[in-house]
């Protein structure tokens, strides 16, 4: 707030308070300044490879290729996080998935659909609004019609679970959406 009051020499005055001005707004930006980079450097740091197309199909995997951040799909799916070795792997849907052995990789080549996940491995709330976000295991569902559902976060879980049925066919168009801007242009 300007206030000018009567001096000798109100130029100076006016001076003085526009220059505590800038003075108060340089440091406000200095201390703003680093929680801003603090925000833009793990907003980028939780989406890599986002929105990756392998051989035609829009899937959350690693620089290698590999989906579900190694783990066995078929462990999870009976309820153990085991992780995969890639001894036993094979690629499906343009995803390199890990077993914790060739009985597991047996089960899952045998019937590839009931243990990938929904929507490419991205969070499915997340795909429901319109972004591909990415997935922490723990989150895993499949009370919903058996199918292998993941969330980013507790918040994600949550939002699902609001409205089961409508989000999952919300997700369904957007995840038609999602084909026709990566894979189709691709």
């Amino acid at each position: 707030m300007l206030l000018i009051t009567k001096s000798p020499n109100p130029q100076i005055t006016i001076f003085h308070q526009i220059h505590k001005i800038i003075r108060t707004m340089k440091k406000l930006i200095f201390l703003l300044l680093p929680a801003f980079s603090l925000f833009a450097a793990c907003a980028g740091a939780q989406q890599p490879n986002l929105g990756k197309v392998v051989d035609g199909y829009l899937v959350n995997v690693d620089e290698q290729g590999v989906i579900l951040q190694g783990q066995d799909p078929v462990s999870l799916r009976e309820g153990n996080s085991t992780k995969g070795n890639a001894q036993f792997q094979t690629k499906h849907n343009g995803a390199i998935y890990y077993f914790a052995n060739a009985e597991n990789k047996a089960k899952f080549d045998a019937n590839p659909t009931f243990y990938e996940p929904e929507y490419g491995g991205y969070c499915a709330y997340g795909v429901s609004v319109g972004h591909l976000a990415p997935i922490e295991l723990w989150t895993y569902d499949t009370t919903y019609q058996g199918r292998n559902i993941y969330q980013h976060n507790q918040k994600a879980v949550n939002g699902w679970k609001k409205d089961v049925p409508g989000n999952d066919a919300l997700a369904k168009k957007e995840w038609a959406k999602f084909q026709e801007k990566y894979v189709k242009k691709g």
